[in-house]
């Protein structure tokens, strides 16, 4: 007497197709993950390219031991009039004016004011002009200018 051969149930003939997929589906979960976090550290170790400036805040300690006692101020109003301290100058004159008051010394500082309507583009032009000097450039805000510069 033969025992019949019972049929396999369904579950069991599609485990293999299963598992096939699953892990291709893993793999392609894998490949992706690999490729974000690959772009995303690429991303940090790229060079950055901004303005540094700083932002005056008469209580802060990095203003009350500056070992250059003068402080200088490059101003530029919307009609684009550019002016160290109150003598007005070309644009193209402030880095060799500021290298030539500041001489040698160190860690001086240059507020920048701007009026608001003055475009973008000349302030960071002013602002560029500065950093080519030993000045560090201080941002002049509204609510710093009515406060008393040193």
């Amino acid at each position: 007497m033969r025992i019949p051969a019972h049929p396999r149930p369904a579950w069991i003939s599609l485990s293999p197709r299963i598992g096939v997929l699953y892990s291709q589906i893993l793999l392609l979960l894998a490949i992706m993950g690999a490729l974000v976090f690959h772009f995303a550290r690429q991303g940090r170790n790229e060079h950055r390219q901004g303005l540094f400036v700083l932002t005056y805040f008469p209580e802060s300690s990095l203003f009350k031991h500056v070992p250059c006692e003068q402080a200088w101020v490059v101003r530029v109003e919307s009609s684009n009039e550019w002016y160290l301290n109150s003598a007005r100058i070309e644009p193209d004159n402030l880095s060799d004016a500021l290298r030539a008051q500041i001489g040698a010394r160190a860690s001086c500082t240059v507020f920048f004011d701007a009026e608001p309507d003055v475009p973008y583009a000349e302030a960071i032009r002013a602002i560029d002009r500065i950093e080519q000097t030993p000045g560090r450039v201080v941002l002049l805000t509204p609510e710093t200018k009515r406060t008393r510069i040193p």
